[in-house]
């Protein structure tokens, strides 16, 4: 049996890369025949997978069952459920509201709002008996306000093995704290800068923060904001952002960090704060869209911060989480716990394989 899983992209290093690889290295292991869709690969995928250029599609490269990835508008990706006679499977990743971006960039506005109207004429497209999957119930959610009869909830494949290790003993100052995820507006920087503002007007100036992620060349403008406003708190000593990292850099961040901070405004899962979790490090996090849900219970979940109150609470939960060595104990062992029981490679797999089988059962 011949399985496609199609995405505009596919790149290793990017979480939906790792998805689609994962997904990938389970259906080989099963035996079926896979192969991978998409308008560009990177090197290291095309040397783990059978990979098929969309233009360059044949006959012969049609799959009986479609996995298609939808995080993003992609016009030949409709093109390709259309014309395609297989039984389809959507994975929804979510597509970012375009609000966001509206101030820095009217193209990735578009394409946003492009996908959000895909959503729905995807939904349109597939047809009796194919499924709709999610990373989230909050994003099973939004498919079914789409237009979705129900959707399942399967989380991605992580590469959360890399980062599990011991927690490190308490830490002294200056703490470090960690940020990672893209350069974007809804992944909530400038309450990061002012969190970290806060903290510096309360305990004094003993706190660093390392905010590692990509710039698209379009959020330029995003960018300088974010460094005239680290300026304008007198945060410089402070604060570092890193744009670009290896692997290695990455897991020595995570190995010295104190606490993952993260105040993103929207997120259908994000896997950054469960490498963190499956790391030993304790999460302050906002409760906004599908954090709470991602990071699981016995954690610091925070209503999104709007007032200065706000701030100066949340910069007294990282010093207690600091400082407090039973807090922090209680709060590292319940985040690892959530990570191997909900996020596991056996519990992911699971996940998969059950959204998988109503298709492969009406195939045979």
């Amino acid at each position: 049996m011949k399985i496609g899983i199609a995405h505009g992209n596919i790149v290793s290093r990017d979480a939906i890369g790792t998805d689609i690889l994962g997904m990938h290295d389970v259906l080989a292991e099963c035996g079926f025949d896979v192969t991978l869709l998409a308008e560009r690969f990177d090197k290291a995928t095309e040397m783990r997978a059978r990979t098929v250029l969309i233009e360059e599609m044949s006959a012969a490269d049609s799959p009986d069952i479609l996995i298609y990835h939808h995080s993003i508008y992609w016009k030949r990706g409709e093109a390709l459920v259309r014309n395609l006679p297989a039984r389809r499977l959507l994975k929804y990743h979510n597509v970012t509201p375009p609000e966001f971006f509206e101030d820095y960039s009217p193209d990735i506005t578009a394409s946003c709002a492009a996908g959000r109207r895909q959503t729905a004429q995807l939904i349109r497209l597939f047809g009796e008996g194919d499924q709709f999957s999610a990373d989230s119930a909050y994003n099973a959610a939004e498919l079914i306000d789409a237009g979705a009869a129900e959707a399942s909830v399967a989380p991605p494949f992580t590469h959360i093995g890399r980062f599990l290790r011991r927690p490190a003993p308490k830490p002294y100052p200056p703490y470090e704290i960690l940020f990672v995820g893209r350069m974007a507006p809804h992944k909530g920087h400038f309450d990061l800068l002012t969190v970290i503002a806060a903290y510096v007007a309360a305990f004094g100036p003993e706190i660093r923060l390392t905010m590692v992620g990509g710039l698209d060349d379009l959020l330029e403008d995003y960018g300088v904001q974010l460094r005239q406003q680290v300026a304008r708190l007198g945060i410089q000593d402070q604060v570092t952002i890193l744009e670009s990292i290896d692997d290695a850099a990455l897991l020595r961040l995570y190995a010295n960090a104190s606490v993952f901070l993260c105040m993103s405004e929207h997120e259908g899962f994000c896997v950054p704060v469960i490498e963190a979790q499956a790391a030993g490090i304790p999460v302050v996090s906002s409760n906004a869209t599908a954090l709470g849900e991602t990071i699981g219970p016995g954690q610091f979940a925070v209503d999104p911060p709007r007032t200065k109150a706000d701030y100066a609470t949340i910069a007294h939960l990282i010093n207690a989480v600091c400082t407090d060595a039973a807090l922090r104990d209680q709060v590292i062992r319940t985040g690892q716990r959530n990570v191997l029981n909900r996020f596991g490679p056996p519990a992911v797999a699971d996940a998969f394989m059950s959204a998988l089988v109503p298709l492969l059962e009406r195939l045979v």
